[in-house]
């Protein structure tokens, strides 16, 4: 059981070391002048940004205005001031009660837009539940299960969803393209001067959104896949950038050593897990040990990928900044995406990529437990 919490322990360490500026409350109560990064627990803004905002957290409320874009990613976000440009957001679950200058693209379980909700551009949504209650002045693309829309639309309509219900607020003064399971839906009065058409092309896509075929079909869903690697990566970066960083020194004579600590990662997390959940009181710690080991291995390769670009920064003394990082990182990963999908030789590369990329943040969590009983 020693073995078990240790390999843990180091696990949990990859994941959580240099983190400790960033954990806790963060409430931005002061005017932020330019491009603004958090990354906590919870995060809340009560002051202006003039320009991008880019927040990371388990809660995160926005109750002033942002002059730029707005990036988030976390688990429930209130957006309850104006944005003066694009936002982009993963979410487990979003609320929007203002004004949005351009486009917003959305991610999540579930997504409400409050009948004070203004898009001055278009509306594209994935997400588990849907409830559309403001108005959209651009085109509205959504994608969900339980769809509901009671607002106003004023520009083109692409909805698909399980169950769609349109309320008696709604109002749609361009065309309407739509799929549902029950196929034709009431549209009731909603219609101003145009028309609905069921089009069972959109289901087909629909089905296409599957894990078999994610990433590898179709340009649809290539878009999807790098735009979801994009926040993974910023999320990624704008909390552990200093891990990277740190990591990378030195790695260049640890090839073989990163290998195979990252290898024993790899083989013998796995094997512990089952020696645990053999163990009656190991079961707690090893369905625990399940899930970090699945994250580990889900988000892998974009973690490679911001490994690979800090590597790179740091051998060519590069003065790269924190987007062209993210940028860099986002094309590196669409380059080993590319690469594991190839038959048989993926496998290998994806083992070789993620044994160096876990051995490398293994040794650097080890050395600086070694620095700190100095």
């Amino acid at each position: 059981m020693r073995i078990i919490t240790f390999l843990l322990i180091v696990l949990w360490s990859m994941l959580s070391f240099g983190q400790e500026e960033n954990e806790g409350n963060i409430v931005i109560n002061t005017t932020q002048q330019d491009d603004t990064y958090r990354a906590g627990g919870s995060i809340k803004v009560n002051a202006v940004v003039q320009g991008d905002l880019v927040i990371a957290g388990g809660s995160l409320i926005v109750n002033d205005s942002i002059n730029g874009d707005l990036t988030a990613a976390g688990g429930e976000l209130f957006i309850n001031a104006y944005i003066a440009d694009d936002v982009r957001i993963a979410v487990g679950r979003v609320t929007i009660d203002s004004e949005i200058g351009d486009d917003l693209v959305v991610f999540g379980g579930e997504v409400v837009l409050t009948k004070n909700a203004v898009i001055h551009g278009s509306l594209i949504c994935f997400a588990g539940n849907i409830e559309m209650n403001g108005e959209v002045i651009g085109k509205l693309d959504i994608k969900g299960g339980d769809v509901l829309i009671n607002g106003t639309v004023k520009e083109t309509s692409k909805i698909v969803g399980e169950d769609i219900t349109i309320g008696s607020n709604a109002k749609f003064y361009k065309e309407v393209e739509y799929w549902n399971s029950e196929e034709e839906i009431d549209f009731k009065n909603s219609l101003v001067d145009t028309q609905a058409q069921f089009n069972e092309d959109l289901g087909e896509e629909e089905s296409d959104l599957s894990l078999t075929t994610f990433g590898t079909t179709s340009l649809l869903l290539w878009g999807f896949y790098i735009f979801s690697a994009f926040l993974v990566i910023l999320v990624f970066h704008a909390l552990f950038k200093n891990t990277f960083s740190n990591a990378v020194k030195g790695l260049e004579h640890n090839w073989l050593k990163s290998f195979g600590f990252g290898l024993i990662y790899l083989i013998g997390i796995p094997l512990l897990i089952i020696l645990a959940l053999l163990i009656l009181i190991g079961i707690p710690l090893g369905l625990f040990a399940t899930v970090i080991f699945l994250f580990s291995l889900l988000f892998g390769h974009l973690i490679a990928a911001l490994l690979v670009v800090y590597y790179f920064r740091y051998q060519k003394e590069k003065d790269w900044g924190f987007w062209s990082v993210t940028f860099l990182a986002l094309l590196c990963a669409v380059i080993l995406r590319l690469l594991t999908i190839i038959p048989y030789a993926g496998i290998l590369i994806s083992i070789v990529i993620l044994s160096i990329t876990y051995g490398a943040l293994t040794l650097k969590v080890l050395r600086s437990k070694k620095l700190v009983k100095k």
